[in-house]
């Protein structure tokens, strides 16, 4: 395809060079896009909550139910795992839920 050309050691670097900035441009000019969506999204979906938030404080408050005594039988590391995976597909952060009882399945 090239034919005839002969490139010089410091047209090959040039080429080699242009090639690399070109694809770190582009990684970066991705890393920027993700950035502003994540942000975009996170904002709509904080005003989504907060109007939950809203709605449910405008709610009538219940009695609180009785709180069962709690299984401290779990290993602490593996608990700290299932709390960070639901945390992580949630997307919210660890005080914004509550784990009421965790059940093994055999």
């Amino acid at each position: 395809m090239l034919g005839d050309v002969t490139l010089t050691l410091g047209e090959a670097f040039g080429v080699a060079l242009t090639g690399l900035s070109v694809v770190f441009l582009a990684l970066i000019s991705l890393l920027i896009a993700i950035m502003i969506i994540s942000k975009v999204v996170g904002g709509i979906q904080g005003k989504a909550d907060a109007n939950k938030s809203n709605q449910k404080a405008a709610a009538p408050v219940k009695a609180a139910p009785k709180k069962a005594v709690a299984d401290n039988s779990m290993d602490p590391a593996l608990l700290a795992a299932i709390v960070g995976a639901i945390s992580m597909q949630e997307r919210s952060r660890v005080e914004s839920f509550r784990i009421v009882s965790i059940n093994e399945k055999k």
